[in-house]
């Protein structure tokens, strides 16, 4: 019988990746249950790159984003939080050293919007209404080398989605 430990690194991830499984499990159920409030973007935004700012520093991927101006949206401020952080982390993965993720917001009629744009170098125009899709990668021959299980962007799409709003690339 052979009995081997697990390193920390190894375990974290298979962590995560059942955490993510598990959310998106209850998305696709449809036993997320988010009670919404009015959310400053602005409180969401601050919170999401100051938990991002030590992987983009590790990768020396600089991000930036604008203190202010995101304006208010019908929300649940956790999930909105769990979105932005996996758009981010998926940016900064993607962002090549020495790039710049970016953060924009504002508000309009229809309500508050954020955008998050990287250095990644583009996706193909026909790839990208599969982004959000689960287990979708656009270099499948990287996908060991920058991490990831594909989960990130699926589980963006459907806490946005269980909140009313729309989520695009």
């Amino acid at each position: 019988e052979r009995n081997e430990l697990i390193d920390p690194v190894t375990m974290d991830r298979i962590s995560a990746l059942v955490d993510d499984l598990f959310e998106l499990s209850r998305i696709n159920a449809g036993a997320l249950q988010v009670t919404l409030h009015t959310v400053p973007l602005s409180d969401v935004v601050s919170d999401a790159v100051a938990a991002a700012a030590p992987v983009a520093e590790a990768k020396r991927v600089r991000l930036d984003a604008q203190p202010s101006g995101y304006g208010l949206v019908r929300g649940s401020e956790p999930e909105l939080g769990r979105v932005l952080a996996n758009l981010l982390l998926n940016a900064i993965r993607h962002t090549p050293s020495d790039g710049v993720v970016r953060v924009d917001g504002g508000s309009d009629a229809t309500g508050g919007w954020v955008t998050v744009t990287d250095e990644c170098g583009g996706i193909p125009e026909s790839d990208l209404p599969r982004v959000f899709e689960r287990f979708w990668r656009a270099d499948r021959s990287r996908s060991r080398e920058r991490g990831g299980a594909g989960l990130g962007l699926a589980i963006a799409r459907g806490l946005v989605e269980a909140q009313g709003g729309r989520i695009w690339a």
